[in-house]
């Protein structure tokens, strides 16, 4: 067992985050993977605190295994930035996507399509 686990190769090390993450979407109906200054992931919160939606708010930079899952998050869905914004296990994007789906009248549609699933 000896070795350093970043001697293994990337794919491995994110396919336990690839698993983690989707556990996480699985379970919870909007999640946000985040970083604690980034102004945009407060501006994603804010709006849905302010539209009384519950989510669970994955802060990339508080957590060892952060690096990993923000790599694991491009490898799903093809960028690193964050927030990275999922709502009923589907990426719907960042900020300003989901303010458009908000400005559109889509948001709380979607979030409420996973009500019958919590």
């Amino acid at each position: 067992m000896g070795g350093s686990a970043s001697s293994s190769s990337p794919k491995l090390l994110y396919t336990v985050e690839r698993n983690r993450i989707n556990d996480l979407i699985t379970k919870n109906c909007v999640v946000i993977f985040s970083k604690t200054q980034c102004v945009y992931c407060r501006k994603v919160k804010k709006l849905l605190t302010e539209s009384s939606v519950s989510f669970l708010s994955i802060e990339l930079d508080k957590r060892e295994d952060g690096t990993n899952l923000q790599n694991a998050l491009h490898e799903i869905t093809g960028a690193r930035t964050v927030p990275r914004v999922f709502i009923n296990k589907e990426c719907v994007g960042g900020a300003s996507d989901v303010e458009k789906l908000q400005k559109e009248n889509k948001l709380m549609e979607k979030i409420e399509m996973c009500g019958n699933k919590l």
